[in-house]
């Protein structure tokens, strides 16, 4: 069930997204001449040799993306498979305590089943460190409103969980990586809070909820999308429904009463933007030929990656 890891033929990691038709949407994690880089790298610069085959032009989103057959997997990192098996694995550092512990806890606060809670990131590939955060999966739209409408009362959850504060976030954010939304720090740090941190007693994780694939909130790119410019306006959320997934969806509306669908294919898009509250948005604005949809899409691979900031 997507999303999950894929290595393929030539020994490169992948993280695969979507599928479309025989081919998956997939973002490189890991090649065999390259440690990790952050998602926005792999598309900064010219693309690699090794990657060369795999970069193809996607008309359901408009633009040149990385496209893996399923000819050419050869091996499937399952994050559901591997909390299910976890004893398996012999995790060092003690991270089979704080994963079980934690999933049994999120279990727990927002009555989700643990089939629906998957380990993804460096502990899902064996490329972990005594530092290394503990990155949950959550499957499922409504097992992704609960975490979104209970989360901040997650915090000191058992007196083992604490979730970020301000003071936590703003170094996160000044040490780490630009957050890529937030037109000042204030608002950046206000928009980086209702991003779902915490510590589960000193181990930091992280929790990404995504839709079951072709069910509500998945979103179907057999499509053809015309291009038609960069998008820059401030818009107020008519509907955030689908905020609560990654890739989330937002529907905005203009001054004219313009509606548009904003989709946000990085994973600090979730949980963004509320209804009725503004934003300014850019990205590249695309035309659904079939439905009439106009669609700003912000994400990883374009070349205009957008912004999506809280306008106050």
């Amino acid at each position: 069930m997507l999303p999950y890891f894929i290595k393929t033929i030539d020994n490169i990691i992948w993280f695969a997204i979507n599928r479309v038709n025989d081919k998956y949407l997939c973002i490189p994690k890991y090649l065999k001449s390259y440690k990790g880089k952050s998602y926005v790298e792999w598309y900064s610069n010219d693309i690699s040799i090794e990657l060369e085959k795999y970069y193809k032009k996607l008309d359901g989103l408009g633009e040149f993306v990385f496209l893996v057959g399923a000819n050419d997997i050869i091996e499937k990192y399952d994050p559901l498979q591997f909390l299910n098996e976890i004893h398996q694995y012999k995790l060092k550092y003690n991270f089979e305590y704080y994963v079980l512990t934690l999933v049994k806890y999120i279990s727990e606060f927002f009555e989700i089943k643990k089939e629906h809670i998957g380990i993804e990131g460096s502990l899902l590939l064996n490329k972990y460190y005594k530092n290394s955060d503990i990155d949950i999966l959550i499957y499922g739209k409504e097992n992704s409103k609960k975490i979104q409408h209970k989360f901040l009362d997650f915090n000191n959850y058992n007196g083992e969980v604490n979730l970020f504060d301000e003071k936590t976030a703003a170094k996160y954010m000044e040490e780490r990586f630009d957050c890529g939304f937030g037109n000042n720090l204030e608002v950046a740090q206000k928009q980086f809070l209702r991003r779902y941190y915490g510590f589960i007693s000193n181990k930091q994780f992280s929790i990404v909820c995504v839709p079951y694939e072709n069910k509500s909130g998945y979103i179907d790119l057999n499509r053809n999308l015309k291009y038609l410019g960069q998008f820059e306006d401030v818009l107020k959320i008519v509907n955030a429904d689908n905020s609560c997934v990654v890739p989330s969806t937002y529907i905005g509306m203009n001054k004219k009463g313009i509606e548009y669908t904003i989709e946000v294919y990085n994973h600090y898009g979730i949980n963004q933007l509320k209804t009725n509250e503004k934003a300014y948005i850019s990205g590249n604005l695309y035309l659904n030929e079939k439905t009439g949809e106009k669609i700003i899409i912000i994400a990883f691979w374009n070349k205009n990656r957008g912004r999506m900031d809280l306008y106050e």
